[in-house]
């Protein structure tokens, strides 16, 4: 009996020392994040086991623009069970796509004689209004034509997933020893899959906010950024990926395959036949969502070839790293900060109709369109305990909560580093409840910061405003283009969605600075805590870059 007394209290001391040991290494200011994003754990998209964790390998080496495409490439060719790729946008003409395909090329070749067929899974961002691209399509280039305004973004997205699946399937053909799966994320309006990963075998992948597109086409190539992670945090990439694959399947009526499991699930969502938009438009399988109802959703999982916990064989992450010029770095402490998306903008919470009512009174509606989520309670929270600095690079700047979080460090005396294209996505962001474009998130950001402190000196001090410029000096200016569909007129622009704070906290992936990714879109990104890893990415990735951009003109511009 003592035996067993003694053992009892051996276990109970291992388990708070592991415990201790995970926590208590974690930063002040990450303890202070998880803490006030675990009541939101459930409404992200990677389950509570996942979200936060310890043991993982991280690349300390970051990668730009067309540098994401050759590790991406390397990664796909090593790949022995599963590839898991979701992107906002596809152009198979595009370099980076074509190195994607040079991947699975690479990896066809090595499958051979292989008893294994590797699986592809390729989701990409589309709207509910694809199934009349055609019609929309002539109106559009008439509109285009007589210069009444841009592309609108929804019927670009339709048809640019239109175009990929066609040539993706056809390539295909070519690779008989893998198995390519291509899905569109149909949804209404606004509310998109704006995530980028790769995830490979379920232990490694990256994380970037570059999409394959012509715009990252050499030698005029955005500046965009991604990173190599694995470990736990791959696998709640994962997570990410499967719960968007399963509700992109389900919501998809247009989806022939006579599977016994969807037909039951969708009749559990209530998407069944005639109720496939309301479903789009408010829907999301979040991570509670598929924790209460884990039975159902699996089995659905494991018929679409997505099993929930894989068995693959182990990946050779360190020497995957040692062999293409990783420098990698064990034990970081990541939690996997999400968002799901949403289909209209917050202004039709409010309309008193029989479909809002329906909608709130439904079990699986989570509205989602306040700041309510994993992803940006960690920005608000890692600003606000911010001591020294905050740097940032974001194409876009004009969410109300992350003003007003800056304004308020600054007011506590933290120098704040943002750098924006000019004029980028300008006619898009001035839509009625976007924001506004960068300029005027710049100005409202210095207003606000006046109001606080009362203090003009100190303002601009601490505020540090940049448009970025390319490595020549030369002040990149996006004000007069437009999304076309060739990715010319937009060359050099910044898309890269980085954030750090007192060179200790780093959060990279794929959220913007703006109130689409605040508050409309699903978003995936990674927060490091991690001294190492957040100096080498500054050094590498945002220092030269913020030193060479352009000073904002201050606050006279605003006039």
């Amino acid at each position: 009996m003592k035996y067993k007394k003694f053992i009892t209290y051996i276990f109970f001391i291992v388990v708070w020392l592991v415990f201790y040991t995970v926590r208590g290494n974690a930063s002040e200011l990450l303890n202070k994040v998880l803490k006030k994003t675990k009541p939101f754990i459930g409404q992200g998209t990677v389950s509570e086991e996942s979200y936060f964790s310890s043991n993982n390998i991280i690349d300390l080496n970051g990668h730009a623009s067309q540098e994401v495409f050759d590790r991406f490439q390397t990664l796909i060719s090593k790949a022995n069970h599963e590839i898991l790729i979701q992107t906002f946008w596809w152009e198979s003409q595009s370099q980076a796509a074509q190195k994607i395909f040079n991947g699975l090329i690479e990896l066809n070749k090595r499958h051979q004689k292989s008893k294994v067929k590797p699986k592809v899974f390729v989701l990409i961002d589309s709207t509910i209004l694809q199934r009349a691209h055609g019609k929309l399509r002539k109106v559009v280039k008439k509109l285009k034509a007589e210069n009444l305004g841009p592309i609108p973004t929804a019927v670009s997205l339709s048809e640019n997933y239109q175009l990929a699946k066609k040539y993706i399937l056809n390539f295909s053909k070519k690779l008989p020893n893998i198995n390519i799966n291509v899905q569109k994320y149909e949804h209404a309006y606004i509310g998109s899959l704006h995530g980028k990963t790769l995830v490979v075998d379920n232990q490694i992948g990256m994380i970037m906010g570059t999409n394959p597109q012509n715009y990252l086409n050499e030698p005029h190539a955005w500046y965009d950024l991604g990173f190599t992670v694995a470990g736990t945090a791959a696998k709640a990439m994962r997570e990410d990926f499967v719960s968007a694959w399963v509700q992109a399947i389900s919501y998809d009526n247009q989806f022939k395959d006579d599977i016994k499991e969807l037909k039951k699930f969708r009749k559990k969502l209530g998407c069944n036949w005639g109720r496939t938009f309301i479903c789009r438009a408010w829907t999301n399988l979040d991570a509670n969502w598929i924790e209460n109802n884990k039975s159902s959703f699996n089995s659905v999982s494991r018929s679409l070839g997505l099993p929930p916990k894989p068995k693959f064989k182990t990946f050779p992450v360190m020497k995957f790293f040692e062999e293409n010029r990783g420098d990698a770095l064990k034990n970081v402490r990541i939690a996997v900060t999400t968002r799901v998306g949403n289909g209209f903008p917050e202004v039709f919470k409010g309309f008193k109709i029989w479909m809002n009512r329906w909608v709130k009174n439904h079990k699986n509606i989570k509205q989602g369109y306040n700041i309510d989520n994993t992803q940006d309670q960690a920005y608000l929270v890692s600003f606000g305990g911010a001591k020294s600095h905050i740097h940032i690079l974001s194409p876009n700047f004009n969410d109300d909560d992350a003003i007003k979080s800056l304004a308020n460090a600054i007011k506590r005396g933290v120098h704040v580093k943002l750098v924006t294209t000019f004029g980028f996505n300008r006619s898009t962001e001035n839509y009625p409840g976007q924001g506004g474009d960068n300029r005027k998130g710049y100005c409202r950001l210095y207003k606000k910061a006046l109001k606080l402190t009362n203090n003009k000196q100190k303002v601009e001090k601490y505020l540090h405003l940049r448009w970025y410029t390319r490595p020549d000096g030369v002040r990149v200016d996006d004000s007069s283009s437009v999304v076309d569909d060739e990715g010319k007129g937009r060359p050099d622009a910044m898309h890269a969605k980085y954030a750090t704070v007192d060179d200790q906290l780093a959060i990279v992936g794929t959220a913007n600075m703006d109130t689409q990714s605040w508050n409309h879109s699903r978003e995936i990104n990674l927060l490091v805590d991690n001294k190492k890893v957040t100096k080498s990415w500054d050094n590498q990735l945002f220092t030269n870059v913020f030193k060479r951009s352009d000073k904002w003109e201050g606050p006279d511009s605003c006039q």
